[in-house]
């Protein structure tokens, strides 16, 4: 069986930019997130699927039917824009009905349908009310509302939580993630967020300069990125050029780690802060390969724990995370499991 949506060599040119070409697949009721740097073309890949911007080149298929030349009413698909688009001088209702009155909806049908995606979305209490006096959270909900009630296969969500307080953030994440198999659509969702995506998404997709650079599932792409880019955008902080013979890596040609697994040749290793476990270094104790004595050059608190810049050998700075608050001059012993050690080959990474 196909996926819901195919984007098969997929090209857009607009004036100062070019999406593309893009070949992907995005599964049956599956929540799929798009993550990338602003401007990397995340809202222009899903107004292409919408409809709202024509392929130069490429064909955009729904269902196993080919939409490239279709108007957005006709491919079955709900987009919802990052400011939500809610008719301020409408009521809910009204807001809700609208797009079934688009599509010339019998009355009584109509007036079922939104009583139905209401109670769904726990707003049917709102129904009466303007939507220029509802929160955040409401108008995030009259939105979806608004998209589900017409049926359609795909939705579509461009930044939905960016304007959103974090207590109702939450809220909306698990409404959210039960959407694809409660409603029978594949929902494709652009952010930046990394916690959105990872709490979300089925598979995630990144994006940089109009393409799609890797997609995987969250553990894979969060933990074992294919690319510098990913990495650097998704949190390493430690992404170290070396050079690695077997299981072992060499950074500044002195800083030894042992690996999982085998690579030869020139590397990059890419360690997130938190991975490393930071202990006192008494002068005594732990020795090893990924065992390794320095200095703490800086501490930056955060709601985590405090980030540490740790000097390691000669001119070779790591960013580790730590409970304990230690301080600027203060010996330490870094222990970094091989598990942890992340490689990724220097001829398959992209421009740093």
């Amino acid at each position: 069986m196909p996926g819901m949506v195919e984007l098969r060599n997929v090209v857009v040119r607009l004036r100062y930019f070019t999406l593309g070409p893009i070949n992907t697949v995005f599964e049956r009721e599956t929540y799929n997130v798009i993550l990338g740097p602003t401007g990397s073309g995340k809202s222009t890949l899903l107004k292409t699927i919408a409809g709202i911007y024509k392929v130069s080149e490429g064909n955009v298929v729904i269902d196993g039917i080919d939409v490239s030349k279709e108007p957005p009413e006709t491919r079955n698909v709900s987009y919802v824009p990052q400011g939500y688009a809610i008719f301020d001088h409408m009521t809910v209702y009204e807001n809700i009905e609208y797009g079934l009155r688009f599509k010339g909806i019998p009355k009584p049908e109509r007036r079922r349908l939104i009583i139905e995606i209401a109670k769904d979305l726990g707003i049917d209490y709102l129904l009466n009310r303007r939507a220029v006096n509802l929160s955040g959270g409401e108008q995030q909900r009259v939105a979806l509302a608004r998209a589900l009630v017409i049926k359609p296969k795909v939705l579509l969500l461009d930044e939905p939580l960016s304007m959103l307080d974090r207590e109702t953030r939450d809220r909306i994440i698990l409404m959210l993630r039960e959407l694809p198999k409660k409603y029978g659509i594949t929902v494709v969702h652009v952010t930046h967020d990394w916690d959105e995506a990872y709490s979300l998404a089925d598979k995630v997709y990144i994006m940089n300069e109009g393409k799609v650079l890797e997609e995987g599932d969250p553990e894979q792409v969060f933990n074992k990125p294919r690319s510098v880019f990913t990495a650097r955008f998704l949190g390493f902080q430690n992404i170290i050029r070396g050079s690695a013979k077997g299981n072992l890596v060499v950074l500044n040609g002195e800083v030894k780690l042992s690996i999982n697994g085998e690579a030869d040749g020139e590397v990059y290793v890419c360690i997130r802060p938190e991975w490393i476990k930071v202990m006192v270094d008494n002068g005594v104790g732990l020795e090893g390969h990924n065992v390794l004595r320095g200095i703490v050059d800086e501490v930056i608190r955060s709601r985590i724990g405090y980030q540490l810049l740790v000097s390691v050998g000669r001119g070779l700075v790591l960013t580790a995370l730590s409970a304990t608050a230690f301080k600027p001059g203060d010996r330490v012993l870094l222990i970094i499991p091989s598990e942890n050690v992340h490689v990724i080959k220097s001829n398959e990474t992209v421009k740093v």
